[in-house]
């Protein structure tokens, strides 16, 4: 089991993470409370220079702003967090990216419309009115119950904490479980101790039923 702690805002929360076993660690730049700058992401990259699992999120931003965060950090992994076309997304695949696509899941609908994107991996949010992620709710895992999904390519987002991981992995058994809010102690500060709950929690359900 992966796990992504998304949110990071300075080197020693990420470093944190890096050292408890996360396999990914996220860094926003889009609008969000947990947003942070060229120079902050320099910064947390900077402590952790054999790290290549750095996921740059991104929402409804210009191809070229999006290029230019990418290649000044050496990104591997982009996320787009909006309303990101195929076409978009397709764009970044081309030059070599891995893309995880979010979809914001209200209803059953919400997963149908993963088939139209090629993309390495999707993710699964909540979705909300007001806010693109970090709401802090999960979504009807059952939604997910009906027809094939491609739990080798799903990073499972949405209201996940220490209390109810294990509980996600055992009934979607995804690539990767994705974590902010759950794990903070106020908005972009993460809590040590639940991040080092929180990644030992995913990982220790049995791989049979992951």
């Amino acid at each position: 089991m992966k796990v992504k702690i998304c949110g990071n805002t300075n080197r020693e929360d990420a470093q944190l993470a890096a050292g408890f076993g996360a396999d990914f660690l996220g860094l926003i730049f889009a609008e969000s409370k947990r947003k942070i700058s060229l120079d902050q992401a320099r910064e947390i990259k900077g402590g952790l220079p054999d790290f290549e699992s750095f996921v740059g999120v991104f929402s409804n931003q210009p191809k070229t702003d999006v290029e230019k965060i990418a290649a000044e950090l050496q990104l591997n992994y982009l996320q787009f967090h909006g309303d990101e076309t195929a076409l978009y997304c397709r764009h970044f695949t081309d030059q070599g990216y891995k893309v995880i696509k979010t979809f914001h899941v209200r209803d059953a609908m919400s997963v149908k419309r993963m088939d139209a994107y090629d993309t390495e991996y999707f993710l699964l949010d909540t979705y909300s009115a007001n806010e693109r992620g970090g709401t802090g709710k999960t979504f009807d895992w059952h939604l997910l119950d009906e027809g094939p999904l491609m739990r080798e390519k799903l990073f499972l987002a949405g209201g996940l904490n220490c209390d109810n991981v294990r509980q996600a992995v055992q009934h979607i058994r995804p690539f990767a479980v994705d974590v902010a809010s759950g794990v903070e102690k106020t908005p972009g500060q993460k809590s040590p101790d639940f991040v080092e709950k929180f990644i030992r929690l995913a990982k220790s359900v049995p791989h049979h039923a992951a």
